[in-house]
């Protein structure tokens, strides 16, 4: 159910992020219990990191920076979120 506080165009621009996020999700073929690293968490790669988890994916992994994304990421399905530094360093 759509909440009546919402606008027609809030709710057109969340169904267009979460059908492009779902559909790269399903284009990956990830097989159930497979491993997923979703890059960016925005809008869109937060459905695909949900779109991951609703397909089965054993481990999911979702690569952000900004903190906000990383708590969203691991709200919506991330087993693990991982971010990058300087130079493409792999942070926790």
């Amino acid at each position: 159910t759509i909440p009546p506080s919402l606008t027609d165009e809030q709710v057109a621009y969340c169904t267009d992020m979460m059908s492009t996020g779902f559909m790269g999700a399903e284009h990956a073929n990830i097989p159930v219990g497979g491993a997923v690293a979703v890059f960016a968490q925005g809008p869109v790669g937060l459905m695909a990191t949900v779109g991951a988890r609703l397909l089965g994916a054993g481990l999911v992994i979702a690569v952000e920076v900004v903190p906000q994304r990383k708590k969203l990421a691991k709200e919506v399905g991330a087993d693990v979120v991982l971010g990058l530094a300087a130079k493409g360093a792999i942070t926790k």
